[in-house]
């Protein structure tokens, strides 16, 4: 009896052994087909984090719910561009119009700040901080300047302070888009007769505080001969050649940076002479006598 039971067992034992082993057979026979399915799974799920990432990061057209009347004409699709926007005058009070009329826009801080150091050897830094001193201590608050384009015409800038780094970032940003313009671009200089919109049309100054820059039209290839922060907005912008001179307490960045910007405002007003209105009214006559 006891040697049957023995032989008993190891005919099982033998039995689950060669169905192991035809398993691992049949695996060795058919590696690929595994690995697909598993190379297929990691490909899905790294699609949907991507999705996941986009989703959060961009703008939901169907989840914003318009304020304004302007707003709500761009969510029905009645408006489709910008310009409709900006030439009309219409102030834009809610960011996401920007964002659903310009899709490809970027965002970009600039280097306000500074850190501690001796001496005022300290590194440059995206946020300024200040504090107020009172009883209960020292109360700090931090500050940021941001900068939106889409590098074809359209910028922006904001200026964003709170007791938080991150709620200055959004304030900043936000503003940003509130105040983007339009930039006449062209090839206004001389020596430069490629007809492209590289450079601005026509030598523009725009002062703020003491500080007053002056950015003149330059050849292709010369680049942005401009300061660091302001080559970062006039990037943005879409220009890419530019010849510049400031003047006054050119220290306070705040002031050089709001120069540079009311220079780009410039570029869209123009002047007409008196004269030309005159003809203008005249030739309107005409033509409503002959009607």
């Amino acid at each position: 009896m006891a040697k049957k039971k023995i032989e008993e067992k190891t005919e099982v034992k033998e039995a689950e052994k060669h169905e192991e082993i035809t398993e691992e057979e049949a695996l060795i026979e058919k590696p690929a087909e595994g690995l697909a399915v598993e190379l297929g799974e990691v490909k899905e799920l790294e699609e949907e984090i991507v999705e996941e990432i986009k989703k959060k990061g961009g703008f939901e057209k169907e989840a914003w719910k318009p304020r304004t009347s302007l707003g709500i004409k761009v969510k029905n699709g009645e408006i489709a561009s910008i310009d409709y926007a900006l030439d009309t005058r219409i102030k834009i009070l809610e960011p996401e119009i920007v964002d659903a009329l310009l899709p490809n826009i970027t965002t970009d801080l600039l280097m306000v700040g500074q850190s501690k150091g001796k001496f005022g050897g300290g590194q440059k830094r995206i946020f300024k901080q200040t504090q107020k001193k009172t009883q209960e201590g020292n109360k700090p608050k931090f500050a940021t300047f941001a900068v939106v384009g889409n590098e074809d015409g359209y910028v922006g800038i904001g200026y964003g302070k709170s007791k938080e780094t991150v709620p200055a970032r959004e304030k900043a940003i936000r503003h940003a888009k509130l105040n983007i313009i339009k930039v006449r671009r062209g090839c206004g200089n001389w020596r430069c007769g490629c007809g492209e919109p590289h450079t601005i049309p026509f030598k523009v100054s725009g002062k703020c505080g003491s500080v007053e820059i002056t950015l003149m039209p330059a050849p292709k290839g010369t680049g942005l001969i401009v300061e660091k922060e302001c080559q970062r907005i006039l990037k943005l912008a879409g220009v890419k050649d530019v010849w510049s001179r400031t003047e006054g307490q050119t220290r306070s960045k705040l002031n050089v940076l709001y120069a540079c910007f009311e220079a780009l405002q410039k570029l869209m007003q123009s002047k007409i002479n008196q004269k030309n209105v005159e003809i203008l009214s005249i030739v309107e006559g005409s033509l409503k006598t002959k009607v």
